[in-house]
């Protein structure tokens, strides 16, 4: 039996945590073992049937986490996130998950993960943090909005901005994957969303002695 299930809506965010889970010793967990799916319906999909379809992978994994963006979900003009993660928590206790599995909204989406974590963004850019930030003002006052409100209102649209715009790359889950390996683990425990799935890792997976 492996250790976790790894259950998203999209590639991209896989991917980024496939990076993550890289890096045991630097979330502070053991080496564990871990298998990542995504939902073809996407965060949409999520919702309506990620826990009946984690209920088809009970006895294969000891514990498993179901993850999607709070935007574009078919909820986020009907429900607080909180809401819809014990919605869907309370299902997978159902389905004799209880103890054992997590839900994690993300608000607004993945994407402002990477705002946490610039440093990390910069160098897969291959381009100074301070050239980077220079982006995000200028993209900030042609938006008439703060830059601090830009990374967390529009945090995708604006990593669309530097990738696609600025540096006229396009965008793949290779992308979220390098940036998982490269970012601070101190710096995105400062967002609330990455912090609650790495405290959940932490509690299930200490580390070794």
């Amino acid at each position: 039996m492996k250790d976790l299930y790894f259950f998203a809506a999209d590639a991209d965010a896989l991917a980024f945590m496939r990076g993550i889970l890289s890096r045991p010793h630097a979330l502070g967990i053991r080496s564990i073992s871990v298998d990542f799916d995504r939902h073809h319906q996407r965060d949409g999909g999520m919702v309506q049937s990620g826990a009946e379809l984690a209920r088809m992978r009970k006895g294969q994994y000891r514990k498993i986490i179901l993850m999607w963006d709070h935007h574009g979900s078919g909820r986020d003009h009907k429900q607080q996130p909180d809401e819809v993660e014990q919605e869907i928590q309370g299902k997978l206790d159902n389905f004799t998950w209880e103890g054992n599995s997590a839900v994690k909204v993300l608000v607004p989406e993945l994407e402002q993960w990477l705002w946490f974590c610039e440093n990390a963004l910069a160098k897969h850019c291959e381009v100074s943090v301070t050239e980077l930030r220079a982006w995000v003002d200028d993209r900030a006052k042609h938006l008439q909005m703060s830059a601090d409100d830009l990374r967390h209102q529009q945090p995708k649209e604006l990593f669309e901005y530097v990738m696609l715009e600025r540096l006229k790359l396009t965008i793949s889950p290779r992308d979220f994957e390098e940036i998982g390996k490269l970012s601070s683990i101190r710096a995105l425990e400062d967002c609330p969303s990455f912090n609650s799935i790495l405290q959940t890792l932490r509690t299930w997976f200490p580390p070794n002695d």
